[in-house]
């Protein structure tokens, strides 16, 4: 079978526990390597791997199976997922930017680019003068595919290319350079400088219809929040430029966020020509599941905010699709500006805290009770908090406190407290939701509840042990020499007495010693005397 030129063609089948992956294009290419040309100005060429090489017709083929005689197993199990980085290259040899993509009907096969599908036209890779070789890579997935050995997962990819601002080359099935379809007069393009940064520029914009723009899974700062699509009404027509671009960091001149507003990202609208007439607005955001977890955030607090003159105000977001992977969010406005993606949390605010004493001795307890309001935008359910000392951070707490607080409700909590060493102390109350107060969008912000604990020694004096053992010596009287039973007890306990305190023994008490060892031998005289 041959394929037109300017299409690639995969055939991917599974049979005697092997995948595999036959790939057939026409291309051009511009390295000092053979490759096969798509056009004049873009080119397939094969990477360095033992899966890809120009077959005897010079055309790129791609072959894991038993068939391979550069492999030394029959290629990817059933079953299972299998990845090449660099399959093979497209490489560019024009002066204008171009852009190029893939398409195909498969399942379980992706291609991809520096981690990102090119599987579409709004995710096509574009290609300049100094970017002019990119490595697409695969992967392929068969766990996800309903396949049986012998099945197909891919009949045909097509790889399209074109210049960035013109009509497509090496696709006469290709009509245009429109993103969208909104008006048969309106021209929409899209550059992608950057992953965080798409300029877009739209000819004979129509007043009065939604216009959408494919932002092409622009990152919002981490990549795994994702601005995927742009919508919106404008009361003018004509041209239009603006540029989206996703940070990290809040944009220059932008208020705090309110508190318990925590950023994942940020994403901001700006036209060339201030003041755009912009009546509503609709963006398409997708986030990582897996970033979500990584970040303790469950779907339902994730919410989108817009800056306003009057600071950062709630917009209306709503989550429009769900799957194991992503959860994707509609965020409806009345203008384009400046948005934040945020999870909202419980931010925990100490407004009064009193202790039971501001004077304890090393190693006792005292009391500290706090007040603790809930000005967040979520609910407190058991978030722990705990106490430590300002300065060393050593816990000092016995227990962390578990709080349980509404929005906008207050709670008292009783923490008990042990410094076991002398000194003055500030006390911290630290904890995952506490906030600093108003204007702060910082989670888990330490607060000073307590200064100036004073911690003594502990009282001087005896422990008990001594006074108590001394007590318990009994002395000789007069009645011991008379009865021979009990004066012989008396002394096997003075006798212990003496043992297991040496120190109490001075030279004053020699005379008592001799006194009564010589009753011990009167005694037992008498004893051995006694009439049997």
């Amino acid at each position: 079978m041959r394929w037109q030129r300017g299409s690639t063609t995969l055939l991917i089948t599974i049979s005697l526990g092997a995948v595999v992956l036959l790939v057939v294009s026409s291309g051009a290419v511009v390295l000092d390597q053979p490759s096969d040309p798509l056009n004049d100005e873009v080119a397939l060429q094969p990477g360095d791997n033992p899966y890809a090489y120009l077959d005897e017709n010079d055309e790129l083929a791609v072959d894991i199976t038993e068939n391979n005689s550069n492999l030394d197993n029959e290629g990817v199990n059933p079953d299972t997922f299998a990845a090449q980085e660099t399959l093979f290259y497209i490489t560019y040899d024009g002066n204008q930017s171009a852009e190029a993509w893939i398409d195909h009907e498969g399942t379980g096969v992706s291609f991809i680019v520096d981690g990102e599908p090119i599987e579409s036209e709004s995710n096509a890779i574009r290609l300049t003068s100094e970017k002019d070789t990119v490595s697409v890579g695969v992967e392929v997935d068969t766990r996800v595919a309903e396949v049986a050995p012998g099945d197909r997962l891919i009949d045909e990819i097509s790889v399209h290319a074109r210049p960035a601002n013109s009509e497509a080359i090496g696709d006469a099935d290709n009509d245009a350079n429109s993103d969208g379809d909104d008006d048969p007069g309106t021209v929409t393009t899209v550059e992608s400088p950057e992953s965080t940064a798409r300029n877009v520029e739209i000819l004979s914009l129509a007043a009065g219809v939604e216009t959408e723009v494919d932002l092409r899974q622009l990152h919002v700062g981490d990549p795994a929040v994702r601005l995927t699509d742009l919508m919106f009404v404008s009361t003018n027509s004509g041209n239009v430029e603006f540029e989206v671009r996703g940070t990290t960091d809040p944009p220059p001149e932008t208020s705090a966020m309110p508190l318990g507003v925590d950023t994942l990202g940020y994403y901001t609208v700006e036209f060339a020509t201030a003041d755009q007439p912009i009546n509503e607005a609709t963006t398409e955001l997708v986030v990582d599941r897996d970033y979500l977890a990584e970040m303790e955030v469950n779907p339902e607090q994730l919410a989108v905010y817009r800056e306003t003159e009057a600071g950062w105000k709630q917009t209306k977001t709503t989550t429009v699709g769900t799957n194991d992977e992503t959860v994707r969010l509609r965020v409806a406005s009345t203008g384009l500006s400046a948005f934040a993606v945020a999870a909202e949390r419980p931010a925990l605010v100490p407004v009064e805290a009193a202790l039971s004493t501001d004077q304890v001795a090393a190693g006792e307890t005292l009391t500290v009770t706090v007040n603790l309001d809930n000005n967040g935008r979520a609910p407190a359910n058991d978030v722990k908090v705990q106490i430590v000392t300002a300065d060393e951070r050593e816990l000092v707490s016995d227990e962390a406190a578990t709080v349980n607080a509404e929005v906008g409700e207050t709670t008292t909590e009783s923490i008990v407290v042990r410094l076991n060493s002398t000194g003055e102390y500030n006390l911290v109350l630290t904890g995952p939701a506490l906030e600093a107060g108003s204007g702060s969008s910082g989670m888990g912000t330490d607060q000073l509840i307590a200064q100036s604990i004073t911690v003594t020694e502990r009282p001087d004096g005896e422990t008990g042990t001594e006074a108590e053992g001394a007590s318990s010596i009994n002395t000789p009287n007069e009645d011991s020499a008379d009865t021979s039973v009990s004066g012989e007890t008396e002394v096997g306990n003075d006798r212990e007495k003496v043992v297991t305190e040496p120190s109490g023994i001075d030279l004053t008490d020699i005379g008592g010693i001799a006194l009564l060892i010589g009753i011990v031998l009167t005694t037992l005289l008498l004893f051995r005397r006694v009439p049997r």
